[in-house]
């Protein structure tokens, strides 16, 4: 989904516009080349009425507003324009001073752009301030990486949580106050009871879930140990669980796999949630909605399935990251097996990976006395076993100070996605006014 950008142009009748109109235009074109869905409006000055670039602006639906500061202005105009719309990302943007014939020259944007800054956060605006000219590749990629994160938010604003049974075995951090999650981050969750999806389990007739064991076979790498029977019944799982998220139109699912379906049903539902996150439905166990909120925030930044695990082991500069059997199998290091059976501790089929290589970001939203934060930390996949020789696993060097993120831990599960994402968390906690912490 490509971010939608408006973008305003402001001048003053009495400085050089049609020059900062040029600026204006050669912005849009970027940020078109860029792949971001960009409307410029006609340019407003401090004789305009607003109500035309209002009604524009509205229809585009944008996820950021560029309020283009192309020459001095006076900012009522901009003022009114703002405030009459829904309240949206605003980026604010004055351009420095350019070359001409070899002598410095100002449409007089800065001072102009200073001043609609400092007012719109004295109204209580939040506004990101960009400055620099459109020629300058670094301008424009700060201003895409801002709209691309914008454009995740909104995604995130408009999703839909499906909960399937409640937060597990006492975990307090798993709990979650719907109300404040509505407030703060937009989303919905949409409570299901455990025996809606059983339910949907025993409608299923044999001969699709053979289908899709068939699949799964082609697929993935199955051990020797997993028989037929094995694979029907996650296949049973995964088309249940499938048929909810597609009634419901959810964007994300969290299962309360202990104990109803660990001893109720006999099966616990980890390689249904690995496949699922595949295809792109973010999963997560133990109906953590917090944890899952983190995992979407991180799959509308990278497009990619998101892995989570308990914190079972710190030591030296390393955390040891490891699932009860759910990970997304694309996530795979090539020498690691691929789903098998539980054998001590569940009944039921089970991811059986170790993470690749690679630079990785962790990241978990918590609740604190009231208040959501979020703990990030920047480390590295290194090569490690499976847990217990079963249950998947990734190790990660911390690039950072081990005592800091131990100080900083919000709860058991911690939400891994693969590249740097510090910048990207950092720019989102600001827009949702939550602390953010780097470790």
């Amino acid at each position: 989904m490509s971010p939608r950008v408006a973008l305003v142009p402001l001048y003053h009748t009495d400085y050089p516009y049609e020059k900062g109109m040029k600026f204006a235009k050669l912005t849009a074109r970027k940020l078109e080349d860029r792949g971001i869905d960009t409307l410029i409006t006609d340019g407003v000055s401090e004789l305009s009425k607003v109500e035309r670039t209002l009604r524009d602006v509205i229809l585009h639906q944008p996820d950021v507003i560029i309020l283009f500061v192309s020459t001095w202005i006076e900012a009522p105009r901009a003022l009114d324009l703002v405030m009459s719309l829904p309240r949206i990302p605003i980026v604010v943007w004055g351009l420095r001073m350019y070359y001409e014939e070899g002598k410095r020259e100002s449409t007089g944007s800065l001072p102009g752009a200073c001043v609609l800054k400092a007012s719109l956060e004295s109204l209580g605006y939040k506004v990101k301030f960009i400055v620099g000219l459109p020629t300058e590749e670094e301008v424009i990629e700060e201003v895409h990486r801002y709209c691309f994160i914008s454009s995740s938010l909104r995604r995130l604003r408009s999703s839909k949580i499906g909960l399937i049974g409640y937060a597990s075995m006492g975990m307090y951090t798993a709990m979650f106050d719907q109300v404040s999650i509505r407030r703060k981050f937009g989303l919905d969750v949409l409570h299901i009871d455990s025996s809606t999806i059983f339910q949907e389990i025993a409608k299923v007739e044999d001969s699709r879930a053979l289908e899709i064991c068939g699949l799964w076979r082609n697929k993935y790498f199955i051990e020797e140990d997993v028989d037929e029977s094995d694979l029907l019944i996650a296949a049973k799982i995964y088309l249940a669980l499938k048929k909810l998220i597609e009634e419901h139109d959810l964007d994300a699912i969290s299962v309360k796999c202990q104990y109803e379906f660990s001893k109720e049903l006999g099966f616990v539902p980890c390689v249904p949630l690995s496949i699922l996150a595949e295809e792109g439905v973010v999963c997560s166990c133990e109906g953590d909605i917090p944890l899952t909120i983190t995992m979407m925030l991180l799959h509308y930044l990278t497009d990619q399935p998101i892995f989570y695990g308990d914190i079972v082991d710190i030591r030296e500069d390393r955390v040891y990251l490891s699932s009860c059997g759910f990970a997304p199998l694309s996530l795979a290091s090539s020498f690691t097996m691929g789903i098998g059976k539980h054998k001590e501790f569940f009944e039921g089929l089970r991811s059986g990976i170790v993470l690749k290589r690679g630079k990785v970001t962790l990241a978990r939203i918590g609740y604190s006395r009231g208040e959501y934060e979020m703990h990030v930390a920047l480390g590295e996949v290194i090569d490690t076993d499976l847990r217990q020789g079963l249950f998947p696993a990734a190790e990660i060097e911390l690039h950072g100070d081990i005592k800091l993120f131990i100080e900083e831990i919000k709860s058991q599960h911690y939400a891994l996605a693969y590249g740097d994402l510090r910048e990207y968390l950092r720019e989102i906690c600001n827009l949702l006014e939550i602390r953010y912490t780097i470790t």
